[in-house]
């Protein structure tokens, strides 16, 4: 009974799958990159509420003296974490919106 609804479905998932795909056309370029951009776009989210979350952990208790390296080496890591998340982003959205125009109707 159980593999009779497994195969049920896998087979209604296959069939929404490719209604996905073929509807939002998914498998052209200007998909896959706008795949891409979402992604980064919520991957950069997440980069900017943990940096807001460590920078409010820092403020709140004020930092001591020992502890004002790691601070600092914190600071930089997320700013470079920050940093390599936008140029992702940004990336992908100046080619998608180039992929966009570009494509043929």
């Amino acid at each position: 009974m159980w593999r009779r609804w497994i195969r049920a479905l896998n087979i209604e998932l296959y069939w929404a799958k490719r209604d996905i795909i073929r509807r939002w056309r998914l498998v052209t370029p200007v998909g896959i990159v706008g795949i891409l951009t979402l992604i980064s776009g919520l991957l950069l989210l997440a980069v900017i509420g943990d940096t807001i979350a460590h920078a409010f952990r820092m403020v709140i208790p004020w930092v001591s003296g020992s502890r004002v390296g790691e601070v600092y080496w914190q600071s930089i890591g997320l700013g470079m974490k920050m940093s390599f998340m936008f140029l992702l982003f940004s990336g992908s959205l100046i080619i998608f919106i180039l992929l966009k125009f570009s494509e043929r109707n």
